[in-house]
């Protein structure tokens, strides 16, 4: 099974979702359904039916409007494919119950329920609404000619086929939003290090655990207050920043490459020797000492008025925390990348690079079994994978919401203070069918300011075949009822210990102890838990490799 994902992560296809310079540009046919007339760029004509969609209404577009329907994208989608699209919003203040209201009036219910409300909602998930025959089953629909969107971007990608089918081989996934690519992996945070402080040290750009030690000390030397910054947000932590040098998930479970053997990442003899390293940096006062409370936006601060030497956090908060207060005035004071270290030098870089490259499960879509179109929701979901629609829904309306830049890409305009119609051209991403896959869009119109670039190409270099595939395994009713009578407790507990070790509070000489409790908490009921669903994964995995050779 081993070789079989290393085979699977290895024939990955980047998901072939044209660039939006290419895609403004592109003049070649698009392959279009067999089920319907489609024209020239492969959008069908769905014949003016009606499709009812229940869809909880995002909080920022409530502001402005009171139901989709207003929004020109859908008017445009609804030109577009000749389909009425027919909108019912949930109480924004009580979604499940909502929720639970629309499914007993079982004579009035919706064609597609979007945004993932079936797998939060439903009781018993999408495998009980299944198995209660609310949700249609269109497996049989699913092919290169009915669905060739969806098959092109989803069932022709390996990493994600896997994801898209449930245990019994039923497809679950069509119209999923496909975050991410290989090419990408929406690595849009990182290391990120004064280079004057660097230079006054007299260093080079980190590489291993052990250089970081060593550049930390020589900042705190160099009179540096906080020469690391931490926050509770805790990308260090959710993105295993530092415990990637283990090549452990910090956090979670994951996968052993080297064996294919399903761990709980905080209960290793690795995880011991990462703490160990953080209670050495704490202790040293090489870290913040509130780093379990300081925000995103005060350690951005401590940074930029010089008390901070290096921090760990997304990029996003780079260009107005740092990059027009600091690094234009000041370009000695730039901020260089510094990819996720190793033990050693020699070593190959992480498999536990934290993806978001994934089926996105929340805005996942289902069809109701109770639909009188089939064929036509299977069709407009497929469409949703489409290159023309796709942007449609990424960018929203050119001139109004979007312009090019000069590098011949989208560049959404500040709308904070726009018009109604402007607001009203918006994108809505609960129905785009790919999210931030193209690379180079990224690096030159979305974070593409000083370092923000440069960590995007670090840390797409990584692998990230050692998570555990959580977007794309199922778990059995028993195994759900496992799941919920002891992971609450286990990571509540490992949270507080993680922060006891780290602190000194508990002195890692009890690290033993404190698995052995972990583990009599319910840790040794969800481990065969998580590897008999990632052996389920695999078996998919390799049922589809060999289908489609």
């Amino acid at each position: 099974m081993k070789k079989l994902l290393s085979l699977l992560l290895v024939c990955i296809m980047t998901v072939s979702v044209c660039c939006p310079a290419a895609l403004a540009e592109e003049s070649e046919p698009v392959k279009g359904t067999a089920l319907f007339p489609c024209d020239e760029q492969g959008i069908p004509d769905l014949g003016g039916v009606t499709i009812k969609i229940w869809m909880p209404m995002d909080s920022d577009y409530a502001t402005f409007a009171s139901s989709y329907d207003e929004f020109a994208i859908v008017k445009e989608m609804e030109r577009m494919m000749n389909v009425n699209l027919e909108f019912i919003h949930p109480s924004a203040s009580d979604v499940a119950t909502s929720f639970s209201l629309m499914l007993s009036d079982p004579d009035d219910l919706p064609d597609i329920i979007m945004c993932g409300a079936v797998d939060s909602y439903y009781q018993g998930g999408v495998t009980m609404a299944y198995a209660d025959g609310f949700l249609a089953d269109y497996t049989e629909l699913i092919s290169e000619e009915n669905t060739p969107n969806y098959w092109r971007t989803v069932m022709d990608v390996p990493y994600l086929a896997a994801g898209a089918v449930d245990d019994t081989g039923r497809n679950i996934r069509l119209g999923c939003m496909v975050s991410g690519s290989q090419e990408s992996c929406t690595c849009m945070w990182g290391h990120m290090i004064r280079s004057d402080y660097l230079k006054a040290a007299n260093l080079d750009v980190p590489t291993t655990i052990d250089d970081w030690t060593e550049m930390l000390r020589a900042f705190k030397a160099n009179g540096v207050k906080y020469p690391l910054v931490l926050n509770k947000s805790g990308y260090w932590m959710s993105r295993n920043a530092f415990s990637c040098a283990w090549n452990i998930d910090a956090r979670n479970f994951f996968i052993r490459t080297e064996t294919g053997e399903v761990a709980y990442g905080p209960t290793t003899p690795e995880y011991k020797e990462y703490l160990t390293v953080l209670n050495t940096w704490y202790t040293e006062g090489l870290i913040n000492p509130d780093f379990m409370t300081d925000t995103s936006n005060e350690t951005w601060s401590m940074l930029a008025n010089g008390d901070a030497g290096a921090i760990t956090n997304h990029t996003v908060g780079y260009t107005s925390n740092y990059y027009n207060v600091v690094e234009l005035q000041n370009p000695e004071a730039a901020l260089v990348a510094a990819q996720m270290p190793k033990l050693k030098d020699e070593d190959e870089l992480t498999r536990v690079m934290y993806t978001s490259y994934r089926l996105d499960i929340g805005n996942a879509k289902y069809i109701v079994s109770t639909t009188e179109n089939l064929e036509e929701c299977v069709a407009f979901l497929d469409a949703l994978h489409n290159p023309t629609i796709n942007f449609l829904n990424t960018y929203g309306i050119e001139g109004l919401a979007w312009e090019y830049n000069e590098h011949g890409y989208p560049q959404y305009l500040d709308l904070t203070n726009g018009t109604q119609e402007q607001k009203l051209a918006q994108y809505i991403w609960n129905f785009d069918g790919t999210s931030d896959s193209d690379k180079e869009y990224i690096k030159t119109s979305k974070y593409c300011y000083g370092v923000q670039p440069q960590t995007i190409d670090l840390y797409t270099q990584c692998g990230y075949d050692g998570i555990f595939p959580d977007f794309a395994v199922t778990f059995t009713d028993e195994e759900a009822e496992v799941i919920a009578s002891y992971q609450t407790d286990v990571e509540t507990y490992r949270d507080e210990m993680m922060l006891k070790f780290i602190t000194g509070i508990e002195p890692l000489d009890k690290y033993d102890e404190y698995v052995e409790t972990i583990n009599g908490m319910g840790l040794s009921e969800l481990t065969p838990v998580y590897q008999a669903a990632y052996d389920r994964y695999l078996a998919r995995a390799a049922k589809l490799a060999e289908a489609n050779p």
